[in-house]
């Protein structure tokens, strides 16, 4: 009897010490499944391939992923959270989950001095793209997706491996972001934002800069992975158009957006430029995008256009890039229908194209037609 008093007791010692980390507090699992059916048309001037189409099953909306969320508090005014995410690819036949994707990862802490967070995380750029009428689409058609910057295979642009992002307190309605990432190479990513958000209003200001990198874009019609045609392979005219810089440059980005809620609609607006300058190399990617999005009962309606400019360097050769500059434009019209707050259906497609470039003229079509579910 004395023995089973003694591991009784011991058993709720134990369980009183587990119950102070109890990991089930504060967790939190979500997900998204994205499947459409993607229909898009290839049109390049100088490719053998030109007029080509792909047809299949692609998560157009949003990524489909699922991941954990979990908070716990430490002390009155400090809590402690964390964030798994892992990408699923459903419209694989030989798996489900992306090994090569950069999702969201980190650790943090929040107190009086604001949130410092560790891991791979969302950039601020990535962030303000979200406010796009039509969201950050999945298979790429907006125009500011093309001010990203590749400085080597993994690109900065959407979220930061090997990062430290700092979030200040609000004071008055704005936030500062600082984010900086040691790439572990060559490649060095930092970033600061201004954030503003009161009642109907929103605004962002975001400069950052990549290392070692140079400005380049897989244009519209070309069929490679780093531009607005996504799928497929390096086919075709599968150079990507180089505007500025080499691998040893630096190249910056001005992010600006702003969006009011008028109630029957939301306005936005966002500017995006890329450039470099490096001597001799000097070039810039310029965009403008406008969109308004509009509910109706159970439908949102959304349309987003944007211009661009591309201004090549100065050195630049008649092989890879001529001296003058390139237009380019989109727009990317979506439906959405809402059954319920979890699931929805869409319709979403886009017209983006290259113009009065002699090296890389093309457009790419796109439309999606497909059911999300998230929780």
């Amino acid at each position: 009897m004395k023995k089973i008093l003694v591991i009784l007791f011991g058993m709720g010692i134990a369980a009183h010490v587990l119950a102070d980390v109890d990991v089930g507090a504060g967790v939190k699992l979500y997900g998204v499944l994205d499947q459409a059916v993607q229909s898009q048309t290839l049109s390049d001037s100088i490719s053998a391939t030109a007029g080509q189409k792909y047809v299949g099953m692609y998560a157009a909306v949003s990524t489909s992923r699922l991941g954990v969320r979990a908070e716990r508090e430490l002390s009155a005014t400090t809590k402690a959270h964390i964030q798994i995410e892992l990408e699923l690819k459903p419209d694989k036949p030989k798996g489900l989950l992306s090994t090569t994707s950069n999702r969201g990862n980190f650790v943090g802490l929040t107190g009086n001095a604001g949130t410092v967070r560790m891991g791979t995380q969302e950039t601020m750029a990535y962030e303000t793209f979200a406010m796009d009428a039509n969201g950050r689409t999945e298979y790429k058609p907006q125009l500011w997706r093309l001010t990203q910057t590749k400085g080597d295979a993994a690109s900065q642009g959407d979220r930061a491996g090997n990062s430290v992002k700092y979030i200040s307190p609000s004071y008055a309605g704005f936030t500062g972001h600082a984010l900086a990432a040691f790439g572990e190479g060559n490649t060095r990513y930092q970033s600061f934002a201004v954030k503003y958000q009161h009642e109907k209003i929103k605004a962002v200001l975001v400069r950052d800069s990549t290392d070692n990198a140079k400005g380049k874009l897989c244009a519209p019609g070309t069929n490679c992975t780093d531009g607005v045609a996504y799928e497929g392979s390096t086919v075709g005219n599968s150079n990507s158009l180089v505007w500025g810089g080499t691998d040893t440059d630096k190249v910056f980005r001005n992010i600006a957006a702003a969006s009011y809620d008028f109630g029957p609609a939301v306005l936005n607006y966002i500017y995006a430029k890329a450039f470099t300058t490096a001597s001799n190399k000097e070039g810039s990617l310029t965009t403008h995008t406008v969109g308004i999005k509009v509910p109706v009962d159970s439908f949102t309606f959304a349309l987003s256009a944007g211009t661009g400019t591309l201004d090549s360097y100065t050195t630049a050769s008649t092989s890879s890039l001529t001296a003058g500059d390139a237009k380019l434009a989109d727009t990317t019209l979506g439906a959405y229908y809402a059954f319920d707050k979890s699931t929805s259906a869409y319709f979403v497609g886009s017209v983006t194209s290259i113009g009065t470039q002699s090296v890389q003229v093309g457009s790419v079509k796109t439309a999606n037609i497909g059911l999300q579910y998230k929780f």
